[in-house]
């Protein structure tokens, strides 16, 4: 009964599944920060009432520094919270952002915490907007995107603003619809630039390549890159960034066996990301155009990228690369 279920899964998302810009009605499958397997229908007749959410009080953040690496403090923008907790002022910042149905405490985010503090002393924020992820409805989730960005936009205007910490010293990692909240706090500092903004994977459905002003887009920072995992499938498929890579040509991914609604390949992207911030091994071929990924042929143009890490970078364009199918993932 239960194979039978299953197969009825997959030809429903294969009859209703269409290209990601398509207005057409979709259906498609996903799994949820829990690991737990959804039929979502991106286009219902009737929405379920969800929760209320109001992102000002709803969003929080939690700190971890050197000091308190596995224990985080709950911090808010008035400099009593912040004096009173571990941050180091004037350090490097790295804000995490969660996807859908998850929250601060999702596997990525204590893995990306540590490999930030074995790379430095840094001050590592996770953002925890569950209330507004965590709706059934994934319509629902994805249009408080937005108005999360603009909460965290300001949280770090508020640590400039004080001297804790600076624009240029700040980068904003989102996973899936994450990516996107990333993408509109970029939009919605009013005190400098981000200095980079890193994307995995993020949200194809519901979001247009023509519509740049709701969605992750290449001047959200003064650097931004993708990392593309289950490109057009649950993850946006085209271009979006300064720099776009696509491990194994971005769509599926090696080690995820039968990958039902594309939930493996998808998560991948956080542990390619997690693992290139300790590693410089991510080598990437720079390919002449995305046309040549969405083929699977990059003979590549001799210029080459390191994927992931830390920094800006002053590379631009669309790379290829292979990877392990389990972690130690990189082969460079």
């Amino acid at each position: 009964m239960k194979l039978i279920l299953i197969a009825f899964l997959i030809c429903l998302a294969g009859v209703f599944s269409h290209p990601l810009n398509s207005d057409e009605p979709r259906w498609t499958i996903t799994r949820d920060g829990d690991g737990k397997m959804h039929l979502v229908d991106l286009n219902p007749v009737d929405a379920e009432v969800e929760p209320a959410f109001d992102a000002w009080t709803d969003t929080f953040f939690m700190l971890f520094t050197r000091s308190n690496p596995t224990e985080g403090q709950r911090i808010t923008w008035t400099r009593e919270s912040i004096e009173q907790s571990n941050f180091r002022r004037g350090g490097q910042v790295r804000f995490l952002i969660h996807g859908w149905v998850a929250s601060w405490e999702s596997e990525e985010n204590p893995r990306t915490t540590r490999e930030f503090l074995t790379l430095g002393d840094f001050n590592v924020i996770v953002v925890d907007w569950s209330v507004g992820a965590g709706a059934a409805n994934y319509i629902t989730s994805r249009n408080r995107v937005g108005i999360t960005g603009q909460v965290i936009a300001h949280f770090i205007d508020f640590l400039d603003e004080n001297n804790y910490a600076s624009h240029r010293n700040t980068n904003v990692i989102g996973l899936s619809l994450g990516a996107h909240v990333a993408g509109h706090t970029g939009k919605n500092v009013q005190r400098g630039r981000i200095n980079a903004i890193f994307g995995n994977d993020p949200a194809g459905p519901l979001f247009n390549i023509n519509n740049p002003s709701d969605r992750l887009d290449i001047g959200d920072a003064e650097y931004t890159e993708v990392i593309h995992t289950n490109a057009g499938v649950l993850g946006f498929d085209e271009p979006i960034t300064h720099s776009s890579f696509y491990p194994n040509f971005g769509r599926n991914q090696p080690g995820c066996g039968v990958d039902i609604g594309g939930g493996c390949a998808h998560e991948r992207s956080t542990h390619l990301h997690s693992e290139s911030i300790n590693s410089n091994r991510f080598v990437a071929r720079q390919c002449a155009s995305y046309a040549e990924i969405v083929a699977e042929n990059c003979p590549g143009t001799g210029v080459t990228g390191i994927m992931g890490g830390d920094s800006a970078k002053s590379i631009r364009g669309v790379f290829f690369l292979t990877t392990n199918a389990q972690s130690p993932f990189a082969q460079g």
